[in-house]
């Protein structure tokens, strides 16, 4: 299979709240022909297509030869996955052409959250099914804790559904979790043909956050969050500590995963100077993959 390459927006979601169709434009212009969209303007909490038409969203994407594969569409804090919108954010999403929903993070902290969480995946997945879409749920560090002889990550793609619920690999998120990314692929097989490239500065230490928790505080997992992650440990692809070229040989020889998605967190610069190199990164590691 011939990975493609994909840009998500959350690597400019700033410039998206200020110039949304401007930002999308100098996206194409530097190369990116595949993206990842998020739902929401960040500083008003208002939707996207509650700003533009979908029929104007959809032009405009066309008219710059932009196909949105995917989307990432999570709920409000606060509330339950399964209350969010999903028959809206299913019609929407077909409406411009995305063959697949992501869930971009649940805040689980115990065993029965997870298998609740895992449960509400089911019935979304299988709602995105019956449309015609793909769901897959999208990992942070959080998600690798341990409980027991298991994680919280392994419970979700024990107890979600193969048919209904797939995964989409943060590879950067899986390292600082403690798990070796190309193990957890070849484990989830088939139900991971999407990844997340994002990369973490030589500064970083530990890698593995779980190691900075005390025992005392094992017991808030959003703690790692607050205190053990900051905005600058990520940095532009090529610069860290992420084996580039032997991480995508051996996705190249697994052939699995069908995009695989720069997400840019970091704060170095202008932000679109650092993804245009992000993108050539991507090109220099999948040299002669075509990109859509």
């Amino acid at each position: 299979m011939t990975m493609s390459i994909g840009l998500n927006l959350f690597s400019v979601f700033r410039e998206l709240n200020e110039d949304y169709f401007g930002t999308l434009e100098k996206v194409a212009e530097m190369g990116y022909q595949n993206i990842e969209l998020i739902s929401s303007n960040f500083s008003t909490g208002e939707r996207f297509t509650d700003t533009f038409s979908l029929p104007v969203i959809k032009r405009n994407l066309d008219e710059l030869g932009l196909k949105a594969f995917a989307a990432h569409e999570g709920v409000a804090p606060g509330k339950a996955i399964i209350d969010g919108s999903w028959d809206q954010i299913i019609e929407e999403n077909a409406a411009l052409g995305c063959k697949s929903i992501v869930f971009p993070m649940a805040f689980i902290t115990g065993r029965e959250d997870t298998l609740q969480t895992a449960e509400h995946l089911n019935v979304i997945g299988k709602k995105c099914k019956q449309a015609g879409l793909d769901f897959y749920y999208h990992n942070h560090a959080h998600e690798f804790k341990r409980v027991g002889e298991t994680s919280f990550f392994d419970l979700l793609v024990e107890h979600t559904d193969p048919e209904f619920v797939k995964f989409e690999l943060d590879l950067v998120w899986v390292m600082r979790g403690g798990y070796n990314p190309i193990s957890l692929l070849e484990k989830l097989g088939n139900r991971c043909d999407m990844i997340h490239q994002k990369d973490l500065g030589t500064h970083v230490d530990p890698i593995n956050i779980f190691t900075a928790l005390s025992e005392e505080n094992n017991e808030d997992t959003m703690k790692l969050y607050r205190e053990f992650v900051k905005p600058t440990d990520f940095v532009n692809l090529g610069t860290g500590i992420m084996n580039f070229e032997e991480t995508y040989q051996k996705l190249n020889e697994m052939g699995i995963v069908r995009y695989a998605i720069v997400e840019n967190e970091g704060q170095q610069g202008n932000k679109f100077t650092s993804i245009a190199g992000d993108l050539k990164v991507m090109e220099k590691y999948l040299q002669g993959l075509i990109k859509n």
